[in-house]
């Protein structure tokens, strides 16, 4: 009969918290500080008078109201003497002895106020909780059933969370499965009578191991595709986060609106799961970006990993030398009277070579001179000398880490 409980509507009532490996020895503590917390998630109010707890061992045990007032004496403000459970609100089935004196762990639960504090007709919860003991608790009254451990399915759950560490339900509206317990993350390894650790234990993150750009090393005029890991080291799935890509030009780490490339909604990462993202950055300018990725999430706990931040490096194909006007005249009227040589270097830090040609091949001008080049860009100007009418070319050699980049441009003076 008791299986036929377990295919009947979902629950009003659910276990939401079990702690079965308290802290101490098996004799003492062994059990009296064992508990099993439930949750009424309905907007009724429900008598529990009618129900039973049940973890396979022993004959189930009767759910019933807590009668000791000694209990107040630490926790004042609790709800004994009743089996009425409000609507969204917390109960904790609790064994009997526990306020019975211990001299290391003697009641070592927070309980928060109002919470309603239960036990079972026996001394104990079921013969004491096992660490692979599923429980059911149950209403024929009410066709209320609600599981830990999913019993009669052999998927070797629950097993030992660890030694004063409750199991607590991740999603109170999803089923009961080995999937949806997680050993409490609270700091005092258990939450009882208030919202489980597990509950909300968001965690995204970054890393710019899984940030890429292809190509690696992207020229001048090229678009440059990003792909961003977004890991979810918690313990639920989520989308309800966007992800901002920014250029960091002031590199203070600080998203300012005018740095802001793009916004990307988020997209469903399951728990332990990575997931990718993508976008498609058009033609950035030459030389080093720092680009930022923050992961803009409000509930997320573990805000420090959110950010992190990759260099781009858009170099110039062949140096990028320009020069205007094409005639220029060095006659002294104010128009066309020099040669403005623009350059843009594939990075800065190497050594700069910018001569002036005639046909013949003989220089006749040094602009630059092996200069050291702190810019990736910059312009120049050549007066013209005292050069002759003609046609000349404007040269320029780059060596930078054992490379060499050259490009060449004609102007025709006029005198």
């Amino acid at each position: 009969m008791i299986l036929l409980f377990l295919f009947l509507a979902s629950s009003r009532i659910i276990i939401t918290e079990v702690m079965s490996n308290v802290k101490g020895l098996e004799q003492g503590p062994g059990d009296r500080n064992e508990f099993v917390e439930i949750y009424n998630n309905s907007p009724d109010t429900i008598d529990l008078s009618t129900y039973f707890l049940y973890d396979l061992d022993a004959p189930p045990d009767e759910i019933c109201a807590w009668e000791n007032d000694s209990i107040l004496i630490k926790y004042p403000n609790l709800r004994i003497h009743s089996t009425i459970i409000y609507p969204y609100s917390y109960a904790l089935i609790m064994d009997r002895e526990y306020t019975v004196y211990d001299t290391i762990y003697y009641q070592p639960y927070l309980i928060p106020d109002s919470t309603l504090i239960l036990t079972t007709d026996d001394t104990s919860i079921g013969d004491g909780l096992s660490t692979n003991d599923p429980l059911l608790i149950y209403s024929i009254a009410d066709a209320c059933t609600t599981t830990f451990g999913t019993p009669y399915l052999d998927d070797n759950f629950p097993l030992d969370p660890g030694k004063g560490i409750s199991w607590e339900r991740i999603d109170l509206n999803t089923p009961d499965s080995s999937f949806n317990w997680h050993p409490s993350v609270d700091p005092v390894g258990c939450t009882p009578g208030r919202e489980n650790s597990t509950t909300n234990a968001y965690d995204l993150a970054l890393s710019a191991n899984l940030i890429s750009f292809t190509p690696a090393t992207v020229l001048v005029g090229e678009d440059v595709n990003i792909t961003i890991g977004i890991i979810n080291n918690g313990l639920r799935a989520t989308n309800d986060y966007q992800l901002n890509i920014y250029d960091d030009s002031n590199q203070d780490s600080i998203l300012d609106d005018n740095e802001l490339i793009t916004i990307i909604p988020g997209q469903n990462a399951g728990a332990f799961d990575t997931i990718f993202m993508y976008h498609r950055l058009s033609k950035p300018s030459q030389g080093e970006h720092l680009l930022g990725f923050f992961i803009d999430f409000g509930l997320d706990k573990e805000p420090s990993n959110n950010r992190c931040f990759k260099n781009l490096k858009v170099v110039g194909a062949i140096g990028e030398l320009c020069v205007a006007p094409p005639i220029f005249s060095p006659d002294g009227d104010g128009f066309d009277d020099r040669l403005q040589i623009d350059y843009r270097l594939p990075e800065s830090g190497g050594r700069l070579v910018i001569a002036i040609y005639d046909t013949r091949g003989k220089k006749v001008c040094d602009v630059y001179k092996n200069a050291l080049m702190t810019q990736d860009k910059g312009t120049c100007f050549w007066e013209g000398d005292r050069a002759q009418t003609g046609m000349y070319i404007v040269y320029l050699e780059y060596r930078y880490h054992k490379k060499i980049v050259k490009a060449k441009k004609t102007a025709v003076l006029v005198r």
